[in-house]
């Protein structure tokens, strides 16, 4: 019996969890291959504005691009779902300013 026949993966998680973030420190990476839907969550929990940008390693040799960059308002929580197809190896935030925020995936 094969991984696969118990039907594609899907499932949640992600760097960030109420996690203190550093202005230009990206989070770890985190595993985006293998999956069809993919949807992130970012939640603000600081006073200011924070502004994460989105980015991947495609090929999975360390490289990393932007590819998206969305502002959570204080208090808020912010999707985005990425394009049918999309497809990197890893996936990282950075936030442009120090805050306490969450960043969750969620993969069907």
């Amino acid at each position: 019996m094969t991984r696969w026949s118990f039907g594609k993966p899907a499932g949640w998680g992600g760097p960030w969890w109420e996690t203190p973030v550093s202005a230009g420190v990206p989070s770890d990476p985190y595993l985006m291959t293998g999956f069809d839907g993919k949807c992130l969550h970012l939640e603000n929990f600081s006073a200011t504005p924070l502004t994460i940008t989105v980015e991947i390693d495609f090929h999975g040799h360390g490289r990393f691009g932007a590819v998206e960059t969305l502002t959570v308002e204080p208090g808020q929580v912010r999707s985005h779902v990425f394009a049918p197809g999309f497809s990197a190896h890893w996936v990282r935030v950075v936030s442009d300013a120090d805050g306490v925020a969450s960043a969750q995936f969620v993969y069907t």
